[in-house]
């Protein structure tokens, strides 16, 4: 049984020592997907949560210490912080769904915070057996948020175009709040990554024989002359019937960016859910 420790409740030595070992190979693994500076903002946090500064660990310590910005650094203003939590979590996602299935921990960074939380799928070493039939077996890779009660998972996709970089901000931040909203409605959400999903296939297959519903739901950011058009398709994961689409024209006018982008994932959310049932 997958034991789900919150940051703020001090870990057992061994389960310590494990997170430690575990955080050591993964940065050193050759098969997961993560970039120099995502590799710093794991260790990060991990180092800071199990030193018992889970408080710190926020946007504008991360923006500093991690990413080098200066004292004058606004997350508000600059999204690097977000956009790269985002990548880690779709990294980590498919790392888990792969080669890490296995592993003995696995990192969990939950929409709207930066504080890891650590899943054992089996007990650390020194530590007791599950109870005979209690499955060990490890939690569904990819996870972000929870299962809800009739079952249904969401598999986003973020389809923008990676040479529009202005878009591929806005989509990055986008793909970020939608996946906050649906899984705050007790709906399983798997994130595929970018560039190569590959990794999500062997996931995203146990998915779909595990749960009732199963809906795919493609995001898109486009730049167009009056300023970025957002939109989105939700369609049955098995039979490709297209459920729900939409798309929306906004300015760059009227700022903040990420107020608006958060209202546009809350409607994106309440459409999900609908089609949810």
């Amino acid at each position: 049984m997958a034991l789900d420790r919150q940051p703020a409740s001090p870990l057992e030595p061994n389960e310590a020592t494990a997170v430690e070992t575990a955080l050591g190979a993964l940065i050193a693994s050759g098969h997961i997907r993560l970039s120099e500076r995502n590799r710093r903002f794991l260790s990060f946090v991990v180092a800071e949560t199990l030193a018992g500064r889970g408080g710190r660990i926020k946007a504008y310590a991360i923006g500093v210490d991690v990413f080098g910005r200066g004292r004058t650094f606004d997350p508000d203003s600059d999204p690097i912080v977000r956009i790269e939590a985002t990548r880690l979590r779709a990294a980590l996602a498919a790392y888990y769904g792969g080669f890490g299935a296995r592993d003995a921990v696995r990192f969990v960074l939950r929409p709207g915070s930066y504080v890891p939380t650590f899943e054992f799928p089996r007990p650390p070493s020194g530590s007791e057996e599950p109870p005979v039939g209690e499955s060990a077996a490890p939690a569904p890779s990819g996870r972000i948020g929870s299962v809800g009660p009739a079952g249904v998972a969401v598999v986003v996709t973020h389809r923008t175009d990676r040479r529009d970089r202005c878009s591929m901000v806005r989509g990055e931040l986008y793909v970020e709040a939608i996946v906050k909203a649906v899984a705050g409605r007790e709906i399983k959400v798997f994130l595929t990554p970018l560039p190569d999903r590959n990794g999500s296939v062997q996931v995203i297959r146990g998915l779909v024989a595990r749960s009732d519903a199963v809906f795919a739901l493609d995001v898109a950011v486009h730049g167009i002359a009056e300023g970025q058009r957002y939109s989105w398709s939700l369609s049955d994961f098995r039979s490709g019937e297209v459920k729900a689409t939409d798309i929306c024209d906004r300015s760059d006018e009227n700022l903040p960016i990420g107020a608006r982008i958060d209202a546009l994932a809350e409607i994106v959310a309440q459409r999900v859910a609908a089609a949810a049932g």
